[in-house]
């Protein structure tokens, strides 16, 4: 995982109960009474991104979502989307630089809509940089959704779902998909920016590949039970502990949700 800011930036060259978990993965409107804002911003020039969520106004957070892409450099940021009570994702091409985004009342959707757009305007290899939603938690980047391009079969079924790592100031996410591919985020006070790729397991070993980084990882893994699995990579060895099953397709919750 890198490192960034509450408000969260990307450049192309480059916890909490289960219910917030879950809720941070698959996002919902908040109630009407709650207004959630979200925006996110570009630079056309260098696809350097920025987005930024809040309860004040579609005004505060655009200029934080612009803020937020001016900080890495660009110089040409500007907003491309603000919603309410919605998500809003930016999906990003080089070569030539383009870039879409979609809305809907999900992460999942919005990042769907977004990759739609980007691939129909003639993008190729389109990725989604940021799915920011109005309910995110305003204290923590908002985490990616699962993204395209795994190898149904090529995880361990042991590992599928969704895991917390105690950091030193809070809990990282992860979830593992059985479609080959993962999503993490981190819900601590450290500002590790969430990640999103594709992963490999099978017989205690794995690999990991981002899509919206520059980080690819490998190592062991030895599962403790069902609830917990020890990991050692390039960061060292943690022990990540199941939240559940299968938050996507509805698995329920197979373990503690943080052991702490």
């Amino acid at each position: 995982m890198r490192r960034s800011m509450a408000v969260r930036w990307t450049s192309v060259t480059v916890c909490a109960a289960v219910g917030l978990l879950l809720a941070a993965l698959n996002a919902r409107p908040a109630a009407a009474q709650e207004l959630g804002f979200a925006a996110v911003a570009v630079s056309p020039s260098t696809l350097d991104t920025g987005e930024s969520a809040g309860t004040t106004s579609l005004a505060s957070v655009g200029f934080g979502a612009v803020q937020a892409c001016q900080s890495i450099g660009a110089k040409d940021c500007k907003v491309v989307y603000s919603v309410v009570n919605q998500c809003v994702a930016l999906a990003i091409k080089k070569n030539p630089n383009s870039y879409a985004y979609g809305i809907g009342p999900t992460r999942e959707g919005a990042a769907a809509n977004a990759l739609a757009a980007c691939t129909k305007d003639g993008g190729i290899n389109c990725v989604v940089s940021l799915a920011p939603c109005g309910s995110d938690d305003v204290r923590f980047a908002s985490p990616l959704p699962l993204p395209p391009g795994g190898k149904p079969g090529s995880v361990d079924p042991a590992l599928v779902g969704l895991w917390a790592l105690n950091v030193s100031s809070g809990i990282w996410v992860w979830q593992i998909s059985a479609n080959g591919t993962d999503t993490s985020h981190s819900e601590a006070t450290d500002g590790t920016l969430p990640q999103a790729g594709t992963f490999t397991a099978s017989n205690g070993k794995y690999t990991l590949h981002s899509i919206v980084s520059q980080w690819d990882d490998q190592g062991t893994y030895t599962m403790q039970g069902t609830t917990a699995m020890v990991m050692t990579g390039k960061l060292g060895t943690g022990t990540w502990y199941r939240i559940a099953a299968d938050p996507v397709y509805g698995g329920p919750a197979s373990g503690p949700a943080i052991k702490r």
